[in-house]
């Protein structure tokens, strides 16, 4: 497994991430139901954060392929940014999520001042929930923050 940046030639992929019903029922539409959509979306949450932090969320390639997202986001508002992920449903439940999200933690406690990383999971979605529980983050309850526009989310909480 490894994590990398986005780039022009993934945008197959991030559209079809982005269209599958995990997506769009845990993370939400994104614009990317064409190509010229989703170019904008490259470019907004992946490019923009990578110039302007020096990082941001990164492509899981498993023996060369592209299977899913990790790595941490910086929202407006926060108090800590915080660690995303999502998978295609072909490679759910087989680690991944869990082993990406330890490889950007582990990325974080090297390069990062951090006191915290947050984690926010759509109320009802046991398998992220999991997937933060395995990493060691703490469930702080159902919260409704205003970056994703008041929708109760449950926040979870890792001390570095």
């Amino acid at each position: 497994m490894v994590l990398r940046e986005a780039h022009e030639g993934d945008l197959l992929f991030l559209q079809r991430i982005t269209q599958t019903p995990g997506w769009l029922a845990n993370i939400g539409p994104r614009g990317t139901e064409t190509l010229d959509g989703t170019r904008a979306y490259l470019e907004r949450s992946f490019l923009t954060p990578y110039r302007t932090h020096g990082f941001g969320l990164w492509v899981i390639e498993v023996d060369g392929s592209p299977v899913g997202l990790s790595g941490i986001v910086v929202r407006p508002g926060a108090e800590f940014p915080d660690l995303g992920y999502a998978l295609l449903p072909e490679f759910e439940g087989r680690g991944f999520a869990t082993r990406a999200g330890q490889v950007v933690l582990d990325w974080v406690r090297q390069t990062q001042s951090w006191t915290h990383v947050d984690g926010y999971t759509a109320v009802g979605n046991s398998a992220s929930d999991r997937v933060l529980k395995r990493l060691g983050f703490s469930d702080m309850g159902i919260v409704h923050p205003e970056v994703f526009d008041g929708e109760a989310s449950r926040l979870w909480r890792l001390s570095l």
